[in-house]
C-alpha cells in the first residue's frame, strides 16, 4: 500500500488525511514542516538586512541558501512580490532587493513576534507564584 495521490489505495479521503496527519506529527517531519513554513521569512529578513547594510542589491552568494528549499523560497518571495531581481552586481548570478511589500511583511511579522513576547512576559509577571497577596 502506498501513500501516493491515489486515494483508492488508502481508502476514503478522511482515512488518508488521518494517516497524513499522523505522519506529519513525527519528529523529523514536524521539524521539516516548521522549516518550510519559517525559512522564507528568515530569508526575506536576511535580504532586507544585507540590503540595508550595503545599500545595494544583495548578491545571491551572500544568502547561503539551503539546497532546494532556499532556491524555492527565494523564487516564492520573488513570485509573491516580496523581493525583486536586480542587475549590476559583480560576481553574482542574481541579485535581489526587498520590495515595499516585502519590508511591510517583515515588519508585520516582527510586530507579531514582539506582541507575542510581550504577552508571554505579561502572563509571567502576573502568574500566581509572583503575585503578592494583601494580608
Amino acid at each position: 500500500m502506498t501513500l501516493g495521490s491515489d486515494n483508492q489505495r488508502l481508502g476514503d479521503g478522511d482515512a488518508r488525511d488521518q494517516v497524513l496527519s499522523e505522519l506529519a506529527e513525527l519528529g523529523p517531519l514536524g521539524g521539516l514542516a516548521k522549516e518550510v513554513r519559517e525559512y522564507p521569512l528568515r530569508l526575506l529578513n536576511l535580504v532586507i538586512e544585507i540590503n540595508a547594510q550595503r545599500g545595494v542589491p544583495v548578491p545571491d552568494h551572500l544568502l547561503k541558501l539551503s539546497a532546494h528549499l532556499g532556491e524555492t523560497a527565494l523564487r516564492a518571495l520573488e513570485d509573491g512580490g516580496f523581493v525583486e531581481k536586480a542587475d549590476g552586481q559583480r560576481y553574482a548570478i542574481r541579485s535581489y532587493v526587498p520590495t515595499v511589500a516585502g519590508k511591510a511583511m517583515a515588519a508585520r511579522a516582527a510586530g507579531a513576534t514582539v506582541a507575542a513576547s510581550d504577552a508571554v512576559r505579561t502572563r509571567r509577571s502576573v502568574s500566581p507564584r509572583t503575585r503578592k497577596t494583601a494580608g
